[in-house]
């Protein structure tokens, strides 16, 4: 092995695989244990079945029936080394990299100010409003006013 089998700060999780109604939660959480494995590329390095449970904290049999989940929205897939190991690899159009970059905001063309008006808007946060689907506090806020 090449690399550490923990990735040393974090994976990208896509928001399709967050919001995604047809996977189980515990197949979700397989899934990112299991992309965690191959953190530097696409693909994990040779694992047994064995070494694979032990690492994701899951029994055989829950993990095969979590892959073969994963496996049928694809998600992922897998190969066998002959060795008695599999190679996992991950699509890479699951990379969640925009296709569209969003231009800069401006902040007067949003909101006209005029004399009677004299307060300027909150300028933009520095953080996007969404971040890996997850709502900000200015969103939530939004949603309970009546």
């Amino acid at each position: 092995m090449t690399h550490s089998l923990p990735p040393p700060r974090g994976i990208f999780v896509p928001t399709h695989m967050i919001f995604n109604s047809q996977l189980p939660p515990a197949a979700l959480v397989t899934w990112i244990q299991l992309r965690s494995l191959a953190w530097d590329g696409w693909v994990t390095s040779p694992l047994s079945i064995s070494e694979l449970a032990a690492l994701t904290g899951k029994r055989q049999s829950m993990l095969y029936r979590h892959m073969s989940q994963l496996r049928h929205l694809s998600a992922l897939s897998w190969r066998s080394t002959g060795l008695g190991t599999i190679i996992v690899s991950f699509p890479e159009e699951l990379s969640g990299k925009p296709n569209k970059q969003a231009g800069p905001l401006n902040i007067l063309d949003s909101t006209i100010l005029n004399s009677q008006n004299r307060e300027l808007p909150d300028p933009p946060s520095y953080f996007p409003p969404r971040i890996m689907g997850y709502l900000s506090f200015h969103e939530d806020q939004e949603a309970f006013s009546f």
